[in-house]
């Protein structure tokens, strides 16, 4: 019986040992995007990293201490999947930072396991870096009728899933595939 839990103790300090190195191999990554983009496929990652080269990911520090009173702070609002055309390939929304400016940037999966990005029109957040004062996330908006009276009434019928652009609690914006292009709803 001693040999035994002998035995099993050597297992689990290897076992353990053998995580700790493999989490600080991860931690000396050099490139902030990918230590960030925890949940994102490496092709997307390496996608933005080309094309976006001076960008950044935004993070979960970025967000104002009032953003957290809204949302729970496990989930990530910095990026959102689904897909929006239909194609059954995923399709991402990324916040993404540079300096004193947040983008919001669709990225549509292809057969070839690439991507490519839409901008849409009035893509850009002020954001103050110092302050650390994002009030702004994303997230999956379902099929829905969506009615909207202010600023001037109007209706949105989305027949596929789209992203929404948050404001705190209120979505601003809905992004959604609609006569191969990406189209904006706006609600604010």
């Amino acid at each position: 019986m001693v040999q035994w839990i002998w035995l099993v103790s050597i297992w689990l300090l290897v076992a353990c040992d053998h995580r700790v190195k493999q989490a600080a191999a991860a931690a000396t990554s050099t490139d902030t995007t990918l230590q960030h983009a925890y949940g994102l496929p490496n092709t997307l990652v390496d996608y933005v990293t080309v094309h976006f080269p001076q960008w950044r990911m935004v993070e979960k520090n970025d967000y104002s201490r009032t953003w957290w009173s809204f949302y729970d702070s496990s989930y990530n609002h910095c990026w959102a999947r689904t897909d929006i055309n239909d194609d059954r390939l995923a399709d991402y929304a990324l916040l993404l930072k540079k300096d004193s400016l947040v983008q919001l940037i669709v990225f549509m999966g292809t057969a070839s396991h690439s991507f490519t990005h839409y901008r849409p029109e009035h893509p850009y957040i002020s954001y103050n870096d110092k302050e650390h004062g994002l009030f702004h996330g994303i997230a999956v908006a379902p099929p829905a009728q969506i009615d909207v009276v202010l600023p001037r009434i109007q209706s949105l019928i989305l027949r596929s899933n789209g992203f929404a652009l948050l404001e705190l609690e209120v979505r601003t914006h809905i992004y959604y595939w609609q006569n191969d292009r990406l189209q904006t709803f706006y609600m604010k």
